[in-house]
């Protein structure tokens, strides 16, 4: 009888552990389009030939405007986040560097002498 409590009293915690009653979490649309968009007036729109690629453009010459050029310099100088992320490049590459070197062969050399000096005039080793 005992046995059959414990199992009842068992089922009774676990049965409800398995339900929930939040309702499922559907994702909603992101706000922008999926695709680039077209038609005939982005069509007229022809980039300047002899322009530069953006990603070949320092960012003092993206932003030309001076204010906004000093307000971004103050960021990148004291942005301690930047900090914390360049040192965690420098010891990511430096765990890196450890790692690999542990694929390397590795050369160990062991040695040992003794000397041992016995007089002849020791009782016990003389010849006779």
């Amino acid at each position: 009888m005992n046995k059959n409590v414990f199992l009842l009293l068992l089922g009774i915690a676990i049965v409800p552990a398995g339900c929930t009653m939040a309702p499922k979490y559907t994702r909603p649309k992101a706000p922008v389009p999926a695709e680039w968009p077209n038609g005939a007036a982005y069509a007229e729109a022809k980039p300047a030939t002899n322009a530069p690629a953006v990603s070949q453009l320092r960012w003092q010459e993206f932003f030309s405007d001076e204010k906004l050029q000093q307000i971004i310099g103050m960021a990148l100088t004291n942005n301690r986040d930047l900090r914390i992320a360049a040192l965690n490049v420098e010891q990511s590459r430096a765990m890196y560097g450890i790692q690999r070197a542990e694929l390397l062969p590795t050369v160990n050399a062991t040695g040992s002498a003794t000397k041992q000096r016995i007089p002849a005039n020791v009782e016990g080793f003389r010849n006779r």
